[in-house]
């Protein structure tokens, strides 16, 4: 198996470490569980000092409950005057506390509320009170006071309190540990326990009651305990499990392992900077190898003592040098190649050139498709001239609006052939609205009127920086695509907004829409969705590059509630400079000039 240099080192650093840190650890271990039981064994060696300072502090509240008892009024003078039952009835009613029980005794030692064993805690005499444990049935703690005046002793009253599993948990609570309460006769009066552990563990604890000793259950389980006596009547054992005590060690173990892992990983890293230092020739090698790969074949490779080593470094050399060479071959083919893409998109501007020719002479032979409409409005206004005869004023309306559609075909033309030139300049204005009302009144003129009436909204008084006679070639363009939108007949709407510094015209209809698959290419020349001879696809082309032409834009989309709405956008029109003043009247006259 062969390895290499720094592997090696690496192998050898990681096994030193491992085999004088294992014994290390077993030593820190035995020294932890060590410490963990001494301290765990002197504490609960303290608890019964927390057991005598809890019952000095118990045994000062059941005296002054005591002396409260004691002090309920009339009680001195019932038991002065003999009268017993009327004495029993105050203590009883007098206010009680939480565990306890009222305590009377009359001055002969008899007992008249309470335990039997009570007259053996009697306070000696001369003292006003006392407590101290008596065994009845089970252990309780009794506190009495003495009842009486000036002119002697009439009894004592006071309170009582169980030694029960609530005396059990608050000893537990305060030491940390469980607890048994042992009677008299060794029986387990209270216990935070279960019963059978509490029974075994209590008669090991009657054994040693004043040292830590160590119990062992039926079960295995190892426990330590400490006993104190409650008074002369209990005693009280403190016990803990061994088991519980020492539960932090598995954590601390598990830490301590982080620990050496941690401390492993530094020092293969050591080792690892150490192996780096003895592998330096072949590092060098693989630099220069990488900046071969970034195109740097000037790298200098550090010579190296191992045999080994230099012959692939001198192998590495040579066969940098050969492909030093055939890049630099590599190189003269792509400026070749670059040479010729070159010439091959000057060649393939040149046919888009040619194409974009061939395209302007299609859309000049097209130019009958845009003429057509002009001519049949020309048709219909002459018709309605003819029947309005006997009108003047009419017919003059209509033969003029004639003869602008004859001179807007002629400008039509030109425009076809200048929309590839760039214009000489945003000249002209017009009123969007009044240009809208023009080609409703051509609509309405024709028998279209009641198929597809035109709508024209308005919303601003704006006018637009385009001249009449292109602004209505646009809006003809969307009104006559919008009638054959609606082949049954529909409402053509046309609504004209003022945006600030731009005027907004939509032009509406009803029909099926515009399929999404098509929306993007109906701008451009020669493309139509009308099938046979109908259309040659050049009103939108024309229509937008009229808008283009005068700063603006057109753009179309599909209605939420049905149809299609084309939408036209142009700069507002600068405003016009004011009128010159009329020169002074020389003569000084306010009349009118009089005409020629």
């Amino acid at each position: 198996m062969r390895m290499s240099l720094r592997n090696a080192v690496l192998v050898l650093l990681g096994a030193a470490f491992v085999l004088s840190l294992v014994p290390a650890g077993f030593a820190l271990d035995r020294r932890l569980v060590g410490d963990l039981e001494r301290r765990s064994r002197e504490d609960l060696a303290s608890a019964p000092m927390i057991l005598k300072d809890r019952n000095a502090q118990r045994s000062e509240t059941l005296v002054m409950h005591a002396q409260a008892v004691a002090g309920t009024s009339g009680l001195a003078e019932a038991l002065a005057a003999g009268e017993r039952e009327r004495a029993v009835a105050l203590v009883m009613s007098a206010p009680g506390f939480p565990g306890e029980a009222p305590v009377l005794v009359d001055a002969e030692g008899r007992v008249l509320v309470g335990p039997a064993a009570t007259a053996g805690a009697l306070p000696p005499a001369g003292e006003d009170g006392a407590t101290g444990f008596v065994d009845e049935e089970t252990p309780m703690a009794v506190a009495l006071a003495r009842v009486g005046g000036a002119d002697g002793t009439h009894g004592w009253a006071g309170v009582s309190a169980m030694v029960d599993e609530a005396l059990a948990g608050t000893l537990a609570g305060l030491t940390r540990s469980d607890v048994l309460i042992l009677g008299m006769d060794g029986d387990v009066v209270a216990t935070t326990l279960g019963p059978e552990i509490a029974t075994e563990l209590g008669a090991a604890a009657r054994s040693a009651p004043d040292s830590v000793i160590e119990a062992t259950s039926t079960t295995g389980a190892r426990y330590w305990m400490v006993a104190a006596p409650l008074g002369a009547v209990a005693s009280v054992a403190f016990v803990r499990g061994v088991e519980q005590e020492l539960a932090v060690l598995p954590n601390l173990r598990t830490t301590a392992l982080l620990a050496a892992g941690l401390a492993l990983l530094l020092a293969l890293a050591g080792g690892f900077l150490m192996s780096s230092y003895l592998a330096r020739p072949v590092e060098g090698l693989a630099q220069a190898a990488d900046r071969v790969r970034g195109g740097d074949f000037s790298a200098p490779i550090t010579d190296s003592g191992i045999k080994e080593v230099e012959r692939v470094a001198s192998a590495f050399s040579e066969m940098r040098r050969s492909l030093a060479a055939r890049l630099s071959d590599l190189e003269d083919a792509n400026t070749a190649l670059e040479d010729r893409q070159q010439r091959l998109t000057a060649l393939q501007s040149e046919l888009i050139q040619r194409d974009r020719l061939a395209a302007n002479s299609r859309l000049v032979s097209e130019l009958a498709h845009e003429i057509r409409n002009p001519v049949a409005n020309v048709r219909n206004c002459l018709e309605v001239v003819r029947r309005e005869q006997a009108d003047r004023g009419a017919s003059t309306e209509f033969a003029d609006l004639a003869i602008d559609e004859l001179l807007r075909m002629h400008e039509l033309a030109e425009r076809m052939l200048d929309l590839n030139r760039p214009a000489g300049g945003n000249s002209g204005r017009c009123s969007a609205a009044e240009v809208a009302r023009q080609i409703a009144q051509l609509y309405h003129a024709g028998a279209e009127e009641t198929r597809w009436p035109v709508e024209i909204r308005e919303n601003g008084t704006a006018d637009v920086a385009m001249p009449p006679d292109a602004l209505k070639q646009v809006m003809l363009n969307l009104v006559e695509n919008a009638r054959e939108a609606m082949p049954d007949g529909g409402p053509v709407t046309i609504d004209i907004r003022s945006r600030g510094d731009a005027v907004r015209i939509e032009v509406a209809d009803l029909g099926a829409g515009i399929d999404d698959t098509v929306l993007p290419n109906i701008f451009d020349p020669f493309f139509t969705t009308k099938e046979g001879v109908t259309g040659v696809g050049l009103g939108l082309f024309v229509a937008q590059g009229l808008a283009s032409r005068y700063g603006g834009r057109i753009g179309a989309a599909n209605r939420a509630g049905g149809g299609a709405a084309f939408t036209v956008e142009l700069p507002v029109a600068p405003e016009a400079p004011a009128a010159p003043a009329a020169p002074a009247d020389p003569a000084g006259a306010g009349g009118p000039t009089p005409g020629p």
